[in-house]
């Protein structure tokens, strides 16, 4: 018996056995441009690349399918699998799908109805829909309340429906298909079967090129199930023809090793056709699967300078997170790419120079709760020149070079010398990792030949040789942002304040009496140029200047469109910002003087601004 098979024996044997589906129909019916008919029963005989299309004229809305059953039979839930699934996402794409879908049961006691919105990506995927509805039903109604047009062809699709698919009671006939796995004449056809895959597979893989049809057959037996079980849920009713066909196992296997993402759509539709572990490992596959299409595809070899989103070198990926910026004083910007568990280095002119992290791979870390798989720039990891999530980085000036420090997740701490090579690492403790959400709370500053890490509301004190110095507890929470302040303090950002505090943890209290920024903004950063002067941003575009702290040397709006949690770094008047997965270079001192200009300040005055 398959693995797949196991999941069916064990929902049929919960139950006993009860009513069959008697006939199936619909509100209307698609005849396609070559005369095949896409009639009700197609979305009820088991298969997901045949279906139901209806033939209205207003995308669907109001169209209906159902299933007769030839007594009152108990339902708990109606499963669908919304579109046209022939060819996978392409097919998908192209036709309306279900939006808004209502499920009435009719009962002796009248119409039981429960609704359910489908809900898509970006990018609309195959899925199944399962609803739970329970009552003891004579007839089953799929309506499309509300539909996804098709950009390529209006009518509506519904590949297949099943009943009581997650659980419920299912007919003698399901019992009886499952049964007959166990006999000699299923052996010997399920032998036969994996032979022929075996000899397929052989095939593609001595081809140079593979063999696309060869593929092909692999691919329709993984979706539909091996041609033996087809033929026997001949026998079982509509609505419960999908229960007896899983995934043909060999098949998927198959496909797996091949690892050709032309056969994600297969693999997609045998993740749909199962529930429990097995539909999950199947659907993470998938995910790996798109993953390393993108691997193979090469990724932007000719990255603009200033970056963009994406895994290869040069380009920046954050999934949301800020993107921590340092400068040095040859004007070299370090970023911490969160998502590609690296740390890039940027030239002046926008150029990146260097790398530090792992290998490029495939992952699916992402902080404490995983994500689904994909590609980046550095494989995450523990070892000595690896990062998890780098939060946060700041620049170790050097008189020819600089070197920096860095601190991940994990609570890594890893110090890079100006050749490049990690001089020291040590670990923080933590209760746990720290949580994905505007830079995971994490940030690290070196100030007075100190390295200074702030962990949630944690600060820890280090020498540059990793020695700890001092460990305290931040007053105010967990800040928003840190920065060096003169005299060897520290400014952590809350609300719109900034609190200065001592290395020994000691609160000297708020700083920012003079308000230069503007109302109405969310998130902003704070960063100290190369003479040390404290400078802000906000999410609003506004930036500031200040002569010290708490007062403003000027201001300049820089930004008409609102940034997602900008990070920033600035040199000689002109800021560095990561935004949004890409670098921007902002020359404030030039937009002051425009702006003065405009406003009707003497230019003589403005070249004087410095």
């Amino acid at each position: 018996m398959t693995r797949w098979m196991c999941g069916v024996v064990a929902l049929v044997g919960m139950f006993p056995m009860a009513a069959s589906a008697a006939s199936v129909k619909a509100s209307s019916e698609f005849k396609d441009a070559a005369g095949q008919k896409h009639t009700a029963d197609k979305a009820f005989d088991g298969q997901l690349s045949t279906g139901w299309a209806e033939s209205q004229l207003d995308a669907g809305e109001g169209s209906w399918l159902e299933v007769k059953l030839d007594r009152a039979m108990p339902i708990t839930s109606v499963s669908f699998w919304p579109g046209h699934l022939e060819d996978g996402s392409r097919t998908l794409k192209e036709s309306g799908r279900p939006k808004l879908v209502t499920i009435t049961l009719t009962t002796a006691t009248g119409p039981v109805s429960a609704q359910v919105r489908v809900v898509e990506g970006e990018e609309p995927l195959p899925q199944r829909v399962d609803v739970p509805i329970v009552g003891d039903a004579t007839v089953v109604r799929v309506t499309i309340d509300e539909a996804f047009e098709g950009p390529v062809f209006n009518n509506t699709w519904i590949a297949e429906v099943a009943l009581n698919f997650t659980g419920g009671e299912v007919p003698d006939a399901v019992e009886k298909a499952v049964k007959w796995q166990g006999t000699a004449a299923a052996e010997a056809a399920a032998e036969k079967n994996k032979k022929q895959i075996v000899t397929w597979f052989e095939a593609i893989g001595a081809s140079e090129f593979g063999d696309s049809d060869l593929l092909k057959k692999i691919m329709w037996q993984a979706a539909e199930g091996a041609p033996f079980m087809r033929d026997r849920s001949r026998s079982v009713p509509y609505g419960f023809r999908v229960h007896a066909v899983p995934p043909d196992d060999v098949a998927v296997d198959a496909l797996l090793k091949l690892k050709d993402p032309n056969a994600i759509p297969a693999l997609e539709m045998a993740s749909l056709r199962t529930t429990g572990k097995e539909s999950k490992e199947l659907a993470d596959r998938v995910e790996y699967f798109y993953a390393y299409q993108e691997l193979i595809g090469g990724g932007n070899r000719n990255v603009p300078n200033w970056a963009e989103p994406g895994w290869w070198p040069g380009a920046l990926r954050g999934f949301g997170e800020p993107l921590a910026i340092s400068i040095d004083p040859f004007g070299d910007l370090y970023v911490a790419d969160v998502a590609n568990h690296r740390v890039q280095r940027f030239d002046p002119k926008g150029k990146m120079t260097k790398a530090w992290g792992g290998e490029l791979g495939i992952t699916n870390v992402w902080f404490d709760d995983g994500r689904k798989y994909y590609v980046s720039g550095a494989l995450p990891g523990k070892k000595k020149g690896l990062f998890t999530h780098p939060l946060d980085v700041a620049v170790i000036p050097g008189k020819t070079a600089s070197g920096f420090v860095a601190v991940d997740s994990l609570g890594r701490v890893q110090v890079v010398g100006e050749d490049g090579a990690v001089a020291t690492q040590w670990e923080i403790e933590l209760d746990g990792e720290l949580q994905a959400g505007v830079g995971g709370e994490g940030y690290i500053e070196v100030i007075a030949g100190k390295v200074l890490v702030v962990l949630g509301n944690e600060a820890y004190v280090y020498s540059l040789k990793g020695e700890e110095k001092a460990h305290w507890r931040v007053e105010d929470g967990s800040p928003k942002g840190s920065v060096p302040l003169p005299g060897g303090k520290v400014g952590f950002l809350f609300g719109d304040q900034l609190v200065m505090y001592s290395l020994d943890g000691f609160r000297h209290g708020s700083l920012l009496s003079e308000d230069a920024r503007g109302d109405g903004f969310e998130s902003w950063d704070m960063s100290a140029d190369e003479k040390g002067k404290l400078w802000a941003i906000t999410d609003t575009g506004m930036a500031v200047k200040y002569k010290k702290p708490g007062k403003v040397d000027y201001s300049v709006k820089f930004s008409d469109k609102p940034l997602f949690v900008p990070r920033f770094a600035v040199f000689d008047d002109v800021l560095f910002i990561s935004e949004g997965d890409h670098l921007r270079r902002v020359d404030a001192l030039e937009l002051k003087r425009k702006a003065d200009l405009a406003a009707g300040v003497s230019e003589k005055k403005t070249k004087g601004r410095k």
